[in-house]
């Protein structure tokens, strides 16, 4: 299908905050643009002029749903630099068959540079109004962006690219370019394999491979002093023989100059942890190197010692396989090779992100917590990152010091578990705040990246003894949960489950953070709409012993579900809300049709709905679930009260004309 080109007239910005080294300058492409079908969305707009220094350049991709509501579908999106080539090439506008004569576009050719790849999830819910997403629903998927500096300056042109049949999502971009020195200059930037992205089917090994992913020369000159090539595969399609490329664990071999380098897997094992869940389609599925709602995981490889300072030959291999089927495999590829200078620093570190604890919605699976903190530091150094002192603690509170060891090179990253956090004082107000200095015990060179401050996600507050309900599915031995202490020391498991069985077990529990958590071996939860006909459904909550609910946690959660709570301090019950936890009220807001769903199995209920002068519109008794008609219904704000005969369960919903 030839591609639609659109170009999009938006208002573009930037806005200056400061004008010194580790200030920042924001620029925005794209402000929730809607891409309702098949096609390119290109926006002209301007980067900060040339001449500048940036020490890092981060784009933030924020995925929503478009205004027309949110696709059920997991597509490909890309953003790419459009770089001009100089070069002219035409298309035929127009043939008059009757003169003979022809219209030509002319047009200047521009290279596609992929800056970022992101899979749209299965937007049923977020369309829907279901599950805890309204059409409200958005996700930021951060990259670094620094290398492709000398791209990223003055006028430009960005595309942004949705493979998607139906409406749809929208595209906001932010640029946020950092003031400072580089870890290291980069000389050149070069497109090795993929046209930014682009797709080729999969014939077989050695087809793909002559015609799209041949061996590539690339000449390295006495200045490049190290050099790091990127790969970006995602494989696509499915009905054939192998699964492929969707379904298939494809291995790869990166060699320079006949040697090779790095085997690696066009795999992503961890679908069902994603942070976007529950979804309406089959996202607890592991693919070819991405996942539904996720961005595209980047191959990178540090190759400057493999090279020459002469011609030298890059080349990625494929492990063959055969296929026959309806649908031939297809990969999506980008690479990218990047030359650079000397390195600026010797002993510079950076907190690149604060992981728990932490509101960010791609952490979501990590929080709230009550005990260790989790940070990822990246070294920038040309030396190894062997030892580092990190103080962290509350705001308010005298901070802790951990002294870090280990090894991580130039260029790599690592998650750091701190000890047990002290969490006295702590409300909803407050802030977790972490800074690291000393890095191999001297002076780091970079100091604005030192620091940095996340919000607090206060936990829950539970009693000491606790009730299990778990509801079985027809795969019980799929299941096991454990509740751990801060220690990580399991203070009670259970496994072994029959099949389609409620099981109840009392838990006593001692005084501080508790970790629950629920696994599912075969990665689809205990109530998953796509096999709940074999095997049924399930379910998983936790009661005091008076038989109260404390908490419903959804079934439908891919790998495992994790529930982080307190028996010495926290929310108390009261101050959350379960409501989601127990019904699914949608579409929200509503036209003519409200519909209720329990998620309690078997449940009788009656369901009350109030304007907001108190009066009663509509009163009705349910089982399991029901549609109420809105149509009579004024514009407005209404109340809906559930009575499910063990709580009062409240949900402001908006009804609209």
């Amino acid at each position: 299908m030839k591609n639609i080109y659109t170009l999009l007239i938006y208002f573009i910005f930037i806005v200056k905050i400061y004008a010194a080294p580790g200030d920042t300058t924001h620029v925005q492409f794209h402000n929730k643009t809607d891409m309702t079908w098949y096609g390119n969305y290109d926006l002209k707009g301007a980067f900060p002029s040339n001449g500048k220094t940036w020490n890092k350049i981060i784009l933030k991709y924020t995925l929503g749903c478009a205004s027309t509501g949110c696709s059920g579908w997991d597509y490909t999106t890309h953003i790419q630099y459009l770089k001009p080539t100089g070069k002219m090439d035409s298309s035929i506008a127009k043939i008059d068959t009757l003169l003979g004569d022809t219209s030509w576009n002319v047009f200047e050719v521009k290279e596609k540079i992929e800056l970022a790849r992101v899979i749209t999830p299965y937007g049923t819910y977020m369309k829907a109004g279901s599950n805890g997403y309204t059409n409200n629903w958005q996700q930021a998927h951060w990259f670094d962006v620094t290398d492709y500096v000398s791209l990223l300056h003055d006028s430009a042109t960005l595309r942004a690219f949705y493979s998607g049949w139906s409406s749809g999502f929208s595209c906001t971009l932010d640029f946020y370019f950092i003031e400072g020195t580089p870890p290291r200059p980069v000389i050149s930037i070069d497109n090795i394999w993929g046209a930014g992205g682009d797709s080729y089917g999969y014939a077989n090994t050695k087809d793909f491979e002559t015609k799209y992913m041949p061996a590539k020369k690339v000449y390295i000159p006495l200045t490049t002093k190290s050099a790091r090539l990127t790969f970006i595969p995602s494989g696509h399609g499915f009905d054939n023989t192998q699964g492929a490329a969707e379904f298939y664990d494809e291995t790869f071999y990166v060699k320079t100059n006949g040697t090779t380098i790095a085997t690696d897997h066009i795999w992503n094992d961890q679908c069902g942890q994603n942070p976007v869940f529950p979804q309406g389609g089959t996202w607890v599925y592991n693919r070819a190197n991405w996942c539904p709602g996720s961005k595209v995981g980047i191959f990178s490889y540090e190759i400057g010692n493999k090279l020459k300072a002469d011609t030298n030959i890059l080349d990625i291999d494929f492990e063959p396989y055969s296929w026959t089927g309806n649908q031939q495999p297809s990969y999506t590829i980008s690479s990218m090779l990047f030359q650079y200078g000397d390195y600026n620093y010797t002993n510079e570190a950076s907190i690149e992100d604060i992981i728990s604890p932490s509101k960010d919605s791609n952490y979501i699976r990590l929080n709230p917590i009550c005990s260790n903190p989790i940070i990822l530091i990246k070294n920038y150094g040309k030396d190894d990152l062997t030892s580092l002192e990190i103080s962290y603690g509350l705001n308010g509170n005298t901070k802790q010091v951990y002294m870090w060891k280990g090894k991580i090179a130039f260029g790599e990253s690592q998650l750091v578990n701190l000890p047990m956090l002290n969490w006295a004082g702590v409300t909803t107000t407050s802030t977790f705040e972490v800074t690291i200095d000393k890095p191999n015990d001297k002076t780091d060179e970079l100091a604005y990246n030192n620091k940095r401050a996340s919000q607090v996600l206060l936990t829950q507050k539970l009693e000491n003894k606790l009730v299990v309900w778990f509801k079985s599915n027809a795969s019980p031995t799929e299941n096991a949960y454990t509740f751990k202490d801060a220690d990580g020391k399991v203070l009670f498991s259970k496994s072994g489950f029959a099949a389609s069985t409620i099981h109840k077990d009392t838990v006593s529990l001692p005084d501080g953070c508790i970790t629950f958590e629920l696994t599912d071996e075969g990665g689809d939860g205990i109530d998953w709409w796509a096999n709940k006909q074999t095997v049924g459904s399930g379910y998983i909550w936790l009661k005091n012993v008076a038989g109260n609910f404390t908490k419903k946690l959804n079934p439908d959660f891919g790998n495992a579900i994790t529930f982080r709570f307190n028996t010495t301090f926290g929310l108390a019950a009261e101050e959350v809300n379960i409501l989601e936890n127990n019904f699914d009220i949608y579409p929200n807001p509503a036209q003519n049709i409200l519909n209720i769903q329990a998620f309690k199995p078997e449940c009788i209920a009656k369901a009350y709905i109030y304007d907001m002068s108190g009066k009663l519109i509509r009163h009705t008794i349910f089982t399991n679930q029901t549609k109420i008609n809105t149509e009579a219904f004024e514009a407005g704000i209404y109340i809906v009260k559930i009575d499910d005969g063990e709580g009062l369960y409240y949900k402001k919903v908006l009804v609209e004309r």
